[in-house]
């Protein structure tokens, strides 16, 4: 088979949009490991004059240390209206910064239920929640100092957030490996091979082949092309596109330069980068030669 080598990809945008679009996909995968290994553990503990709080751990953990001499009020209170602002809120486990109707802006590591243990610091507008098992146990070993664990039992997570974790890496590993090797190793792998009676096209990673006996090629410059399926990246079609207002396949580094179009029943649009060549090809592998 004749090997043909499609027109260089020169789109200056197919780097800075693909880096562009795998950072993002990059961050995806760290949160889908630290989901993995996140564990919903609250902690509630007095030593030394200090009050540990601790929510879960990584970076999706929640931490803090305050001193008791800092705290102005305790006080228990019910919770309406809650709204996430920045944080994690799963199942049993709300921590970060929420906000209430009654309350306004908030820091807590809770176990999401309405009935809370309210903490006020000294210089600081926004109050600390705590759910403990025993609010009046917290609440009085703070006012006397008192160590203490007061952390609630540790809690499984429910069956369908191991089912959603479980499924996460196998959504979003494919689609980063997919869009990395997209961006920046399929133009490179895209050829056009004439033998054997047929056309056949290597694509990132499938062939496609299609007879040229009977077949009709021509130079031809699409006009007015659109996706319909497949990918459509800088220096890279490959899939079901809406070209010349017809469904035509296009396996391309391009679709604004002239390129070859074959008909067969469908219409099938490459851009070989020797183009004179490529249709003498096609020639004498049955196709009919057109223009």
């Amino acid at each position: 088979m004749t090997d043909f080598p499609p027109l260089p990809a020169a789109s200056r945008w197919r780097v800075p949009l693909g880096v562009l679009l795998i950072v993002p996909l990059l961050a995806a995968l760290v949160l889908v490991v630290e989901l993995a290994r996140f564990q919903p553990t609250i902690v509630y503990r007095i030593e030394g004059g200090v009050l540990e709080v601790r929510g879960g751990n990584g970076l999706l953990g929640n931490h803090r240390r305050i001193p008791l001499a800092s705290l102005s009020e305790v006080s228990e209170v019910t919770l309406g209206g809650g709204r996430r602002v920045a944080g994690t809120g799963l199942p049993g486990y709300c921590a970060g910064r929420f906000s209430y109707d009654r309350l306004g802006s908030v820091w807590q590591v809770t176990d999401c239920s309405r009935c809370a243990l309210m903490l006020r610091l000294t210089g600081e507008e926004r109050p600390i929640l705590l759910t403990p098992p025993d609010r009046a146990a917290l609440g009085q070993a703070l006012r006397d100092g008192r160590d203490g664990d007061f952390s609630p039992p540790t809690r499984r997570p429910p069956l369908s957030w191991v089912l959603f974790i479980s499924a996460l890496p196998l959504l979003v590993v494919p689609l980063a490996v997919y869009t990395a090797a997209a961006f920046f190793v399929a133009p490179g792998k895209l050829r056009y091979r004439v033998g054997s009676g047929q056309l056949e096209v290597q694509l990132l990673l499938v062939r496609r082949r299609f007879p040229l006996a009977g077949a009709r090629a021509r130079r031809h410059t699409p006009r007015r092309v659109w996706k319909l399926a497949g990918s459509a990246l800088p220096g890279y079609l490959a899939g079901s596109f809406r070209a010349d207002g017809v469904t035509t396949r296009i396996y391309a580094t391009t679709a604004r330069q002239e390129g070859v179009l074959l008909e067969r029943g469908r219409r099938v649009f490459v851009t070989p980068a020797d183009v004179p060549g490529f249709l003498q090809a096609l020639e004498r592998q049955g196709a009919r030669i057109e223009g």
